[in-house]
C-alpha cells in the first residue's frame, strides 16, 4: 500500500527534511516511526526538502508500506511515536503512480517577518527593526509572477537541469508590525524563497530599487545573489496536486525548451 503523509514540522532543531550524516533530519524521524510501527524500514519521499531550521505546516510524503493498515490506525501509531516537534495531520491510501515530489504541481511558501520586539514567535519570525518601505518591496513582488529562471536568487545545485520556475502568485502583505511574503510556484531552488526575501528587504531598506531587484533576475548571475533570510521565518505551507496546474507548467516548459519534472 501507499500512503499519502501531511505533515508540520517545527525545523529548529532539524538538519533540514532529508536524511544527511551530520544531524537530525525529518525524513529520519519519519522513517524511525514507521519502522517502530511496522517493524521494517522503508524510504519515506517529501515533496520538498525544506533546509536547515526551515518549518512545515503542509509538507507532504508518502511511503510504500507491505501490509495494508487502515489510515486512521497508521496515523494514530505514527503520532505516538513522533517526536513532539513533528506531528501527522493526515493518513490517505493513494494509488501506485502517486508520488509526493513529482506529482506536485505546486509548492506555496510563507516567510514571516516581524518588525517588533517579540518573545512567543522567535522562532518562526526574523526580527527586522526599522522602517521599510512596503509599496517599493510589492512593487519588486509584483516582478515575479511567471516564468523566470532564477539562477540569481539561489545556491548552486549540480544535479539540476535548469534554473526556471513558474510562479502562479507572489505576494507582500504588512500591518505595519508583522510582514508576510506568499509565494507559490511549480518547485523551488535551493535557498530561493531566503534570497527572494533577502533582496525584497533590500529594496525595503532603500539598499536597491525594484529595477535592481529585477536586473538581479535578469542577469542569472549567482555573484550577484542578495543575502540569504534567516530560516526561522520560513513555512511550506502547502502542496497541490492539480492537473490543470501541472499542464500550463509542462506547456510553458515546453515554450522555454527546459524540463517540467524536478
Amino acid at each position: 500500500m501507499r500512503y499519502k503523509l501531511t505533515i508540520e514540522y517545527d525545523g529548529s532543531a532539524f538538519v533540514g527534511w532529508q536524511v544527511q550524516n551530520n544531524g537530525r533530519s525529518v525524513q529520519g524521524v519519519l522513517e524511525d516511526a514507521v519502522e517502530s510501527v511496522c517493524g521494517v524500514s522503508a524510504r519515506v519521499h517529501g515533496a520538498g526538502r525544506t533546509d536547515t531550521g526551515v518549518h512545515a505546516s503542509g509538507q507532504v510524503a508518502h511511503v510504500d508500506l507491505a501490509s495494508a493498515l487502515p489510515p486512521s490506525t497508521l496515523l494514530r501509531a505514527l503520532n505516538a511515536r513522533l517526536p513532539e516537534d513533528v506531528a501527522l495531520h493526515a493518513v490517505e491510501e493513494v494509488e501506485q503512480d502517486f508520488h509526493a515530489r513529482f506529482s506536485a504541481s505546486s509548492r506555496m511558501y510563507r516567510y514571516t517577518i516581524a518588525h517588533h520586539r517579540c518573545a512567543l514567535l522567535r522562532s518562526t519570525r526574523w526580527m527586522l527593526y526599522g522602517n521599510v518601505d512596503h509599496a517599493a518591496i510589492a512593487q519588486a513582488v509584483r516582478i515575479l509572477n511567471g516564468a523566470h529562471d532564477f539562477t540569481g536568487f539561489s545556491k548552486f545545485s549540480p544535479e539540476l537541469e535548469h534554473a526556471w520556475c513558474y510562479v502562479f502568485d507572489a505576494r507582500w502583505e504588512s500591518d505595519g508590525a508583522t510582514s508576510v511574503f506568499t509565494i507559490r510556484a511549480n518547485r523551488f531552488l535551493h535557498g530561493m524563497v531566503r534570497a527572494l526575501v533577502g533582496g525584497l528587504v533590500a529594496v525595503g531598506r532603500g539598499k536597491s530599487s525594484p529595477a535592481d531587484f529585477e536586473q538581479i533576475l535578469n542577469a542569472r548571475d549567482r555573484a550577484r545573489t542578495p543575502m540569504l533570510a534567516p530560516p526561522q521565518g520560513l513555512v511550506l505551507t502547502a502542496v497541490a496536486y492539480d492537473a490543470g496546474e501541472r499542464a500550463l507548467v509542462r506547456e510553458q516548459m515546453r515554450i522555454l525548451g527546459a524540463s517540467a519534472d524536478e
